[in-house]
């Protein structure tokens, strides 16, 4: 059973969603219909400017109330890196440092990129690959990939039956 705070959290997230997806709309039909071609300039008339500055406001006093505080955005940013964790994400220092591809997560994105780890650790870095781009990267938390999974899975696999079969294994004496 949930209580009125929990309904309440739930409402004032509900409304933070619903207003950003209002700014995306108000922004995303204003930069469509007044893009210059060829000069990439926008322009747009004050009733439109002041639209999507009422929707980022909206948007923004939204974010204000599900998050009052400092603390309270730390508790909310805590319990979304605990559910993600919960959800097969880890801490990126644990990554594949093999130059294998695998999934992240970038603070300030809502998005999930495909990444890698180049170079010794801890003296490498990480890349982010997007639309054929590839830059450097500091994620917040990675994932392997469905691939890297199953090659995982397939290793534990063969390394179980190498165990149940130990006939298979190399003596160091016979080779």
């Amino acid at each position: 059973m949930t209580t009125s705070d929990e309904r309440d959290a739930v409402d004032r997230l509900q409304a933070l969603w619903d207003a950003d997806a209002r700014c995306t709309e108000v922004l995303g039909t204003m930069l469509e219909a007044h893009k210059d071609r060829k000069t990439h300039a926008i322009q747009c008339t004050q009733s439109e400017w002041h639209a999507q500055e009422d929707a980022f406001a909206a948007r923004d006093a939204a974010r204000a109330a599900l998050m009052p505080t400092e603390r309270d955005a730390i508790r909310l940013m805590f319990e979304a890196y605990s559910r993600l964790k919960e959800l097969g994400w880890n801490d990126p220092t644990y990554c594949p440092k093999d130059g294998s591809t695998f999934d992240v997560i970038e603070p300030g994105s809502t998005g999930i990129f495909r990444g890698h780890y180049d170079g010794e650790w801890p003296t490498g870095s990480w890349w982010l690959e997007d639309g054929g781009d590839i830059c450097p990267s500091r994620p917040i938390l990675y994932r392997v990939t469905e691939a890297e999974k199953a090659k995982r899975e397939e290793a534990r696999l063969k390394f179980r039956e190498i165990f149940r079969h130990p006939e298979h294994m190399k003596d160091d004496k016979h080779g």
